[in-house]
């Protein structure tokens, strides 16, 4: 297995491609920089790449994977404690009565999820011509919201990265939801969130073949990384022999 980065001049662009070469670079694996997606015409199948979500679903449809959208899994409804619905965007635009309310694109990243309170938050939330499909639901007011990293069922850390740092989330909601998502990737991202009556709920699922590392440890972000790219590429995870961390 090798893990390719992005990077110029031979430094990783962000924290997260920083993050991913020190892993692999530290359980023995080779890394290869590159600053162009062109350069990743010579990725092999038991390969990992690293990078943005548009480099990496390039290279795994190259390999014929079948990318799933996973965004709120049926299985974990009973931990959303909100109403979700399916739209496009030109629907949300043209029922005002309806805002506010929360949109996020069913395409991956395809812009960042936003709360519509009037005509200019839809900025950005498409290009003339589109008309996006979305997931729409109530807006719910998050005090502060985590990232749970999880890998082969297994939660390897839970990270903040928004709000207030005196609020902590209910760790046995986030257990639940971990053993109730059985049809999950081997590698994933779940966040969660806490509200100001102090519920922990579900704030969305992301998946894990490109995911924000957030503070998590270097080398448990190579092995969810390698995790999940070895479980879309159809290959044996060198990393699978590594078993629990927690103790526990």
């Amino acid at each position: 297995m090798r893990a390719f980065i992005p990077c110029k001049d031979h430094v990783p662009y962000n924290v997260n491609f920083y993050s991913a070469w020190l892993g692999f670079s530290d359980m023995g694996f080779e890394t290869i920089p590159y600053f162009d997606p062109s350069e990743l015409l010579g990725v092999e199948r038991g390969d990992v790449v690293v990078g943005g979500i548009g480099s990496c679903q390039a290279v795994l449809r190259r390999f014929g994977v079948q990318i799933p959208q996973i965004n709120y899994p049926e299985s974990l409804t009973p931990f959303l404690g909100r109403e979700l619905w399916r739209s496009t965007i030109n629907q949300v635009n043209n029922d005002i009565k309806s805002w506010p309310l929360f949109v996020k694109p069913v395409e991956d990243k395809k812009f960042t999820g936003k709360v519509i309170k009037g005509i200019s938050d839809l900025v950005g939330c498409g290009i003339s011509g589109e008309n996006p499909p979305v997931i729409c639901s109530e807006v719910v007011d998050f005090g502060a919201e985590w990232r749970c990293f999880v890998r082969y069922g297994e939660v390897l850390d839970v990270r903040p990265y928004k709000g207030d740092w005196r609020l902590h989330f209910d760790p046995s909601t986030i257990e639940s939801a971990v053993k109730e998502y059985r049809d999950a990737p081997a590698g994933y991202g779940i966040d969660f969130g806490v509200t100001a009556d102090r519920r922990t709920l579900l704030v969305e699922v992301n998946d894990g073949y490109a995911l924000g590392c957030y503070g998590l440890q270097h080398d448990l972000y190579a092995q969810l990384l390698s995790a999940r790219w070895s479980e879309l590429m159809g290959v044996e995870d060198e990393l699978s022999y590594i078993g629990v961390h927690s103790g526990m």
